[in-house]
């Protein structure tokens, strides 16, 4: 009963362990562990701190200042002779409580300096947005690079196996006489290049597998493939100008350097106010009390303690008349930098545009590829066992037979390149325009099999 219980729990455990995570697994598992998206939530936040910070310039300044103290004096001369009643020595204690307020009432710096603090802010929650559609296209990417490493293997390794099987036949017909040693050397380097190939497959893949931990924190052996029958779908709409169209308007990265621009435009306004006067209203209200210990008030030589009381209001005005040419310096170079900050963003319009371009008309490619390569894979099986039949009447020669062995196996790996390309272009697409959503990972989610499926 007991080996049995045991049976069943390890095999629950192994099942556990064997099962295939899909990519929506994946990228939730990369939503919270990778370093670099973490790293834009912290920075968004980070940044989003400045709008208060700026705004308490604006806002009511109070400071509460308490200065207690305690002072020994000694009188000697013409003080001990007139007033022969104060003491030689005195011990005084005393504290003032002062209350400060503090109103700005025109700083023309500080207001845009504000204003800049709002714009970075909003570029914080587009570079957010770029980070969040950049985590799910290098998440896809990752997931479906180790899906092809792991066909391209099996294509290598079945390509190893041929090599070898033709490799063995050779040999035995070249102990009874039917081969040359030509043939066998000539086997025996195409399956050397078919074993150095499969070697290269499993390196690239263990690579692979690597790369996804980074993202994700997690070494995931098992992964749900690529469903064979999976929809080539075709970019909606069929119009490669509203493409270009949403991506100049949704872009994040295109959003996030347009704020940028408002940013570097309220610093030049920020740095030229150096130059105009600021303006603020004090108020202040002062207590000091004092008390001598020897029992006099050394300020009106009268027994017992003393108050004073102070309320004043005050206009502050400062009008900036020459520093340095401070002012002047730091005008010049916030202009610089807006100037420096259209240019970003003018090369990041005309990148995304690029790639929005570049993905609609691969994405259209890809289709037409996908089919070429079942077709080619079909051509040159056909072909090869034609060659196969040809060469053992002697009609074809063995270089050409492996050769097309090889061929073989290259429209196989070219096929399986194609198809996740045809699966990233998509995301690339959607990340360009800025409409990529977990809803798009979903439905790409759904193309996937395990390997019970």
């Amino acid at each position: 009963m007991k080996k049995s219980i045991l049976i069943i729990i390890f095999g629950f455990i192994y099942s556990l362990s064997a099962h295939a995570a899909d990519l929506l697994d994946v990228y939730q598992q990369a939503l919270c562990s990778d370093p670099i998206y973490q790293q834009a939530i912290s920075q968004r936040l980070a940044t989003k701190e400045g709008v208060p910070i700026s705004l308490s310039a604006l806002l009511p300044n109070i400071v509460v200042t308490a200065n207690p103290a305690i002072v020994r004096s000694a009188y000697s001369g013409a003080n001990v002779q007139v007033f022969h009643y104060l003491p030689p020595n005195n011990t005084q204690r005393s504290y003032e409580l002062a209350l400060t307020a503090t109103q700005t009432v025109f700083n023309y710096s500080q207001y845009f300096n504000l204003r800049a603090s709002i714009a970075t802010s909003k570029s914080a929650d587009a570079i957010l947005n770029s980070a969040l559609q950049d985590l799910m296209v290098r998440t896809s990417s990752a997931y479906f690079a180790v899906l092809r490493d792991e066909e391209n293997l099996q294509y290598n390794e079945a390509s190893k196996i041929a090599f070898g099987q033709q490799l063995d036949q050779i040999r035995q017909q070249y102990k009874v006489g039917l081969r040359t040693i030509t043939d066998v050397y000539t086997a025996q380097a195409s399956y050397d290049t078919a074993v150095a190939n499969y070697i290269a497959a499993q390196t690239t893949l263990s690579n692979d597998r690597e790369n996804l931990r980074v993202i994700t924190g997690v070494y995931y052996p098992h992964l749900a493939k690529l469903s064979g029958n999976f929809p080539l779908v075709s970019p909606q709409p069929a119009d490669i100008d509203e493409w270009v169209h949403r991506t100049i308007h949704q872009n994040w990265s295109i959003k996030a350097a347009q704020f940028n621009v408002e940013n570097a435009k309220q610093t030049y306004q920020q740095q030229l106010g150096g130059h105009f006067p600021t303006v603020s209203l004090e108020g202040q209200l002062d207590r000091i009390y004092t008390d001598n210990i020897n029992g006099y008030n050394n300020l009106a030589l009268r027994p017992g303690p003393s108050t004073e009381v102070d309320r004043r209001v005050m206009l502050n005005i400062n009008f900036p008349v020459f520093q340095g040419g401070n002012v002047v310096a730091e005008t010049n170079q916030a202009g610089y930098n807006y100037n420096i900050a259209q240019q970003q963003l003018e090369q990041t319009i005309r990148t995304s545009v690029n790639t929005a371009r570049q993905s609609y008309l691969n994405l259209i490619a890809g289709i037409c590829q996908i089919s070429a390569d079942k077709q080619a894979i079909k051509s040159t099986q056909s072909s090869l066992q034609g060659m196969q039949a040809s060469y053992e009447v002697g009609t074809e020669t063995l270089v050409d037979v492996l050769n097309q062995r090889q061929r073989v196996v290259q429209s196989q790996t070219q096929y399986a390149t194609d198809r996740y390309n045809f699966v990233n272009t998509i995301l690339s697409l959607k990340q360009a325009a800025g409409t990529l959503s977990f809803d798009d990972l979903r439905a790409i989610n759904s193309w996937l099999i395990h390997n019970n499926q």
